[in-house]
């Protein structure tokens, strides 16, 4: 079974976004097998899909981790102003 869900982050600028796809990328290699993590800037919107065929706990848990991921990229982004 295949699993897919799309997330979407808008910020003030499209520098913004790209300064938080930029600082979790690093995170999104050595993936499970059997996903996928595709991430684009829009505008000021970054765009984030994850796609997978490991068993739905496992698919959680990356969507966990990249969210966890994006969270300290935001954190620390608003610490540099």
């Amino acid at each position: 079974m295949k699993t897919e869900i799309a997330i979407m982050r808008e910020y003030a600028t499209a520098s913004a976004a790209e300064r938080i796809m930029k600082a979790v990328q690093p995170d999104n290699r050595g993936v499970p097998d059997g996903t996928a993590i595709q991430m684009n800037v829009s505008g000021t919107s970054l765009l984030i899909t994850i796609t997978s065929t490991d068993p739905l706990p496992s698919f959680l848990r990356t969507v966990d981790d990249l969210l966890f991921c994006i969270q300290v990229a935001e954190r620390a982004s608003a610490g540099l102003k």
